[in-house]
């Protein structure tokens, strides 16, 4: 573990940092290798990168683009000093919309000319095959119709089903943006289902309880296939004379939901990125020799599947062992609070990485760049660091595997405390709070409403897991040195 910092500084470049709240300038950072690191993470570089992947469309692994996403990041590695390379994942089934259209159309009237209005809120789900056409819109289910419903609708393959349905329960709160699902996987789903904002689908409703006969017009064109998804990897070698394994940073690439995916999850990419960089550039200007550890960087293709194929093809003699893991998944945005969280606290194997990522933060406490309340939580399951921790790998060897966010699914949650660990550190009580997008797996996670909104997200969770990723490394190579040093048993005396 470091000494305690009698003072702390971090470099102008972070004074100029937004943050949520002012602080007074701090005095230095004395551990040069902390400076060094931490002065190299920048925010507005992170949102253009969040910028640019969600250009690039949903990312979805094994989809047009995927591929590019793949591109482009094997190129910003490269551009950051970083080796990189490509790895083709199983075959797994994948979608991708790349246009659609929804207009509804209105009959004339005595009272009312004919009228057309485009549904702009409207998202296609996944899995929905390429349609197009025009329907009679009702309520009620019936063959060949346009359904408006507020619920998730099931189809049967076979027997009769509407042309097209229309989802408008299924929202943000608010009701500003549909939320995305999908169908079943694969390419045998009878209907094209698209989800509406609250706006669009009380204007629907409005107009057939007023008594207006109303057509859609619908259009989608989407592609359905099995393909590969590819994940791109990246290392820095460990300084020399350093003991092997390493260990990986990581985040999914792909949207998850089907939607633009800006903090679930390209802030997660982003800040990957920006770890990569931060020790290329450091190691570049001769202010370290070199990680403790090899580092590895990891965005997966595709969440959980491209991840287990990773774990599943590891070979400890050709490519070394893989002693830890900090995962990243929704770090660029919180709708309800400015907090930083680490899980799961609840694996033994993870107590030592979790307490030195807690060291960290009280000896940074809340200065700029650094968050100002942080907490340690439960498995809430869902990322891609369980993956490794659940595997009889990292079980046998009690081997780390974290992931750190600033937020957690789509509303509001509290869970209880586990016994010994910090929980919140702004207070002591027996729940810990789980901060939340409100944008999560909709059409409204776009960078605009999340990760430019609150950059310093993203800043936090790159510092913290660059410093505290060093501590927990340099940990290792100190308990391997002492092993070391340790004589040698006597023999045993006949």
């Amino acid at each position: 573990m470091k000494p305690a910092l009698a003072a702390i500084l971090l470099a102008p470049v972070l004074l100029a940092l937004q943050a949520p709240q002012e602080t007074e300038d701090p005095a230095p950072i004395s551990d040069p290798l902390w400076r060094a690191l931490a002065e190299q993470v920048d925010e507005p570089r992170m949102q253009e990168r969040v910028r640019k992947l969600c250009e690039l469309g949903p990312r979805m692994g094994g989809t047009t683009s995927g591929d590019a996403a793949a591109v482009w990041l094997l190129g910003a590695f490269r551009g950051a000093g970083v080796e990189a390379t490509v790895r083709e994942d199983p075959e797994a089934w994948c979608h991708e919309e790349s246009s659609w259209s929804i207009t509804a159309h209105l009959a004339a009237t005595e009272e009312a000319e004919a009228e057309a209005h485009v549904l702009t809120s409207a998202w296609p789900w996944g899995f929905s095959a390429s349609a197009s056409g025009r329907a009679s819109l009702t309520t009620d289910t019936g063959a060949g119709t346009a359904l408006l419903t507020d619920r998730r609708p099931r189809f049967r393959r076979s027997g009769p089903h509407p042309a097209v349905a229309l989802v408008g329960g299924l929202v943000t709160l608010g009701g500003e943006y549909p939320r995305l699902s999908q169908q079943r996987r694969g390419d045998a789903n009878p209907v094209p289902i698209f989800g509406l904002n609250t706006p669009d689908e009380e204007a629907l409703r409005g107009w057939l309880a007023a008594g207006r006969e109303v057509e859609i017009e619908y259009a989608l064109e989407a592609t359905i296939q099995r393909a590969k998804p590819k994940t791109v990897v990246g290392r820095i070698p460990a300084r020399p004379g350093a003991e092997p394994g390493f260990l990986l940073y990581c985040a999914h690439g792909d949207s998850d939901a089907g939607g633009p995916g800006a903090d679930d999850n390209a802030s997660g990419v982003a800040v990957v990125l920006e770890i990569a960089r931060a020790w290329s550039r450091a190691i570049a200007e001769g202010k370290t020799d070199g990680p403790p550890r090899e580092l590895r960087f990891a965005v997966w293709g595709s969440e959980i599947h491209s991840t287990r194929a990773y774990l599943e093809t590891l070979d400890p003699e050709l490519d070394g062992e893989l002693l830890g893991v900090i995962n990243y998944d929704q770090a660029g945005y919180g709708s309800g609070a400015d907090q930083l969280n680490i899980e799961p606290d609840d694996l033994p194997a993870n107590r030592m990485m979790v307490q030195r990522i807690l060291d960290v933060l009280a000896e940074l406490d809340g200065r700029p760049g650094f968050p100002e309340r942080w907490a340690t939580n439960k498995s809430l399951g869902g990322t891609d660091s369980y993956v490794f921790s659940g595997s009889k790998l990292f079980r046998s060897e009690g081997r780390p595997a974290l992931t750190l966010f600033t937020s957690a699914w789509d509303s509001p949650d509290e869970k209880p405390r586990t016994e010994g660990m910090l929980g919140e550190s702004w207070r002591d009580r027996d729940q810990v709070n789980i901060d939340y997008d409100v944008y999560y797996h909709s059409a409204g996670d776009t960078p605009e409403n999340t990760t430019d909104k609150e950059p310093w997200n993203m800043g936090w969770c790159a510092r913290v897991g660059l410093i505290g990723g060093v501590v927990w490394l340099e940990q290792l190579a100190a308990a391997a040195e002492s092993k070391l040093a340790e004589p040698e048993p006597a023999p045993k005396e006949d």
